[in-house]
């Protein structure tokens, strides 16, 4: 992921560089960046969630055992993390399927890119995303059974 960042802070120079010292600007980069964008904040999610990254509302929780905590988490993950992020993932799906399909185009500027390979990224991080919240969800399970972490 550190060469994402690399590569948006390099575009990101790039274009500023061509749009404000040579009064040039670029229509290629300013979508380049937002696409790199996607990518990075898309495949990071699963990371995130490894490391329990998330937002979480901490009053009640930081005062649970690891038990409980791990109860919560699976009652949780249920109602809230599988619907959504299954949802999110069949709908990238389609939209990948799409735009691969039809051959879809962004109108953001006149160089009009193909959507397919973002839209594909952006399906391949939340299916990455739902498999990290599948590992979470047995290592909880586990946890709440045994009283013991799995790893």
């Amino acid at each position: 992921m550190k060469w994402v960042v690399f590569a948006i802070i390099i575009f990101t120079l790039a274009e500023v560089t061509t749009r404000y010292v040579f009064n040039k600007p670029t229509i290629q980069l300013p979508v380049i960046v937002t696409m790199s964008g996607a990518a990075l904040i898309i495949l990071s999610s699963g990371y995130v969630h490894l490391h329990r990254g998330h937002v979480r509302v901490d009053i009640f929780y930081s005062r649970l055992s690891q038990r409980r905590k791990a109860i919560l988490d699976i009652i949780l993950t249920l109602l809230f993390f599988f619907p959504a992020v299954g949802l999110l993932t069949h709908a990238a799906g389609e939209w990948m399927w799409y735009a691969w399909a039809s051959g879809e185009r962004s109108r953001q500027t006149f160089w009009y890119p193909l959507m397919g390979p973002v839209r594909t990224v952006v399906f391949v991080g939340l299916a990455l995303f739902m498999l990290q919240g599948a590992a979470q969800f047995v290592r909880d399970l586990h946890l709440a059974i045994r009283n013991k972490s799995y790893d």
